[in-house]
């Protein structure tokens, strides 16, 4: 934990310097195309940090979290709500975020975002709803 902390303040200090690469020996990573997408939003943080959230485990990761800029991690909740891989990631960070902030990003989206943030968080560790009754042969064994 206290490794990734260390990254992510290089990161966002701009200090941390790219490998250097074949198509660029001078080292400076330069970004494959990342404007030739039309209507593609960019990510709100630097894709280091990104990759941070996503390897890191929970508690790591709300740490990570809450210490984002709060007008950018409401942007980085909807840029992976955008995203159906990196749902239950806008989840985690919707919920961390106020609900002021994302209202400023997204008006009635961002409390519709909160409320999916909330309920996400009541039934992902198997709240109340209908369960399956497993299968077993057990009793089809005995005759």
């Amino acid at each position: 934990m206290v490794a990734q902390r260390r990254e992510l303040r290089r990161v966002k200090a701009g200090t941390e310097k790219p490998a250097r690469t074949d198509n660029d020996p001078e080292g400076e990573m330069v970004a494959a195309n990342r404007d030739s997408v039309p209507n593609e939003a960019t990510c709100p943080v630097p894709l280091e940090v990104l990759a941070l959230l996503l390897r890191s485990d929970e508690r790591t990761r709300v740490a990570l979290i809450r210490e984002i800029d709060p007008e950018a991690r409401a942007r980085l909740a909807f840029f992976c709500y955008n995203r159906v891989h990196l749902r239950p990631l806008a989840f985690r960070i919707a919920g961390l975020c106020e609900l002021r902030d994302l209202r400023v990003i997204a008006g009635i989206k961002g409390d519709l975002l909160f409320q999916q943030a909330t309920e996400q968080g009541l039934f992902e560790d198997g709240g109340p709803g209908p369960r399956k009754k497993g299968v077993t042969l057990a009793k089809s064994a005995r005759g």
